[in-house]
């Protein structure tokens, strides 16, 4: 089963400004997960049982991916013109900059992470005699494109004033739990998204303390903060209650459920018909359901209108599982080429969804090691861990592989893919006892898992 890195990674990042991380793909971000504990069923919130079902709005925004795009673009458009005519505003460049990142989100395109990147610039140029400059945009596009390591003199220039405010201090401790989630700090992380939920039980927070739940295996939690979550957006957009429903669906995929998964894709892709994320989750369950000519024709319509090299894989792989040879090397070879091209440009942002790519397929092992610790360094949670042990393994660093393993285990994270490599591991290094527990594991989170 071909695995998302990034998405998994980085979704909490996308819940938390309802509009964060690169989904080329998330955070924790954000971009995916049994412990003893991890069955008991979540005591649905006072408030989620008290409260009035809340009245409907009707959207004023056409439920299509290419309307909301649209819609974002107008919006760049304006606030571009406010921007042109305050040349000196380093806060109008920065809004402008912040649009941009919100289109990434949607299109998955480096180009606008780029066009961010170069707008944040702007903005700090209009700002340079007075000292003010976009901060937080360029904290917020960094940690999108996981540059971890240049985040936290923005985020301190930014909050360095204390404040009484609710919003801006739910804002501050929104970005902090984030960030601890991506550099492996959980128990910070779950601190503050309990109490941000307690605070402003918004998309932003539920859906985060529901990713947080999810990858500690405590499934039936997420799952009831998920649907807390649709039921309290009543925002017009139709996105941020798709990618719920997308996120439900990739919790279904974790544990093997997969005409479970695919519901929840459906009713996604009904509230935000023809957007490229969705319809490559659908492409993916077709493809483990053996409709491999269907989950084709959808590969390829994506890789024409993103050209992600992650589709391009998927094309390759049911071509090598069709015994056609040449052409899964095609694809394999574009993909190359494409990760490459990304790994120059936004390499940080790159390496999560590179990383599977080549561990998978790559001819380098030493080459896609050094990826794996460069990815580490900067984000030590469990999934960089679990990908730099995989990393180890394959380039017969045995013993160093079972610690930074051991490490994943010791967080309380808890996947089925975690528990495969762990066994992989352990039989590497001649623990079959422990690889066999491993084993069993992975087997109870997701009874279809493919193990080594």
């Amino acid at each position: 089963m071909r695995r998302h890195p990034a998405i998994l990674s980085s979704v909490l990042v996308v819940v938390a400004a309802c509009g964060g991380p690169p989904v080329p793909a998330p955070v924790p971000q954000e971009g995916k997960p049994v412990a003893p504990d991890t069955k008991a069923e979540a005591e649905p919130p006072a408030k989620a049982v008290e409260a009035e079902p809340k009245p409907r709005r009707p959207s004023k925004r056409e439920p299509t991916f290419e309307a909301q795009l649209a819609a974002i673009d107008r919006r760049i458009a304006g606030h571009r013109k406010v921007a042109e005519n305050n040349p000196r505003s380093a806060l109008a460049w920065g809004r402008v900059a912040e649009l941009y990142l919100t289109r990434a989100r949607l299109s998955g395109s480096y180009d606008d992470y780029a066009k961010a990147e170069e707008l944040v610039t702007k903005g700090f140029e209009a700002g340079q005699e007075t000292g003010f400059g976009p901060f937080m945009v360029r904290a917020r596009l960094n940690y999108t494109l996981h540059r971890l390591d240049r985040i936290e003199a923005d985020f301190e220039r930014e909050t360095r004033l204390p404040t009484k405010d609710a919003k801006e201090i739910y804002g501050r401790d929104m970005f902090t739990a984030n960030l601890a989630f991506q550099r492996g700090e959980y128990a910070k992380a779950e601190e503050l998204l309990v109490s941000l939920v307690e605070r402003i039980p918004s998309v932003s927070a539920l859906g985060s303390l529901a990713l947080y739940r999810w990858k500690e295996g405590r499934f039936e939690e997420a799952d009831a903060l998920y649907r807390r979550a649709l039921e309290e957006y009543d925002g017009e957009e139709t996105e941020p209650a798709a990618w719920v429903h997308l996120q439900l669906g990739l919790m279904d995929l974790d544990r093997g459920r997969w005409d479970e998964a695919l519901a929840h894709y459906r009713e996604g892709e009904a509230l935000i018909e023809g957007y490229w994320l969705i319809e490559e989750h659908i492409a993916e369950i077709l493809t483990l359901q053996g409709k491999t000519e269907d989950a084709k024709a959808m590969y390829l319509a994506i890789v024409e209108r993103t050209g992600n090299p992650e589709f391009m894989d998927a094309l390759a792989e049911i071509h090598q599982a069709a015994g056609e040879t040449a052409k899964a090397e095609e694809w394999l070879a574009k993909a190359d080429a494409k990760f490459g091209e990304q790994l120059v440009r936004f390499p940080e942002a790159a390496y999560g969804h590179a990383l599977e790519h080549f561990l998978a397929h790559g001819k380098d092992p030493k080459k896609t090691l050094e990826m794996a610790r460069k990815n580490h360094a900067l984000r030590p949670n469990a999934d960089a861990k679990r990908f730099l042990a995989e990393a180890l393994l394959a380039a017969g660093e045995k013993q160093e592989a079972k610690t930074v393993i051991e490490e994943a285990l010791a967080t309380p994270m808890r996947s089925a893919d975690l528990h495969a490599t762990a066994a992989a591991v352990y039989a590497a290094t001649g623990d079959a006892k422990k690889a066999e527990e491993q084993r069993k594991a992975a087997v109870g989170i997701n009874p279809k898992i493919e193990l080594p």
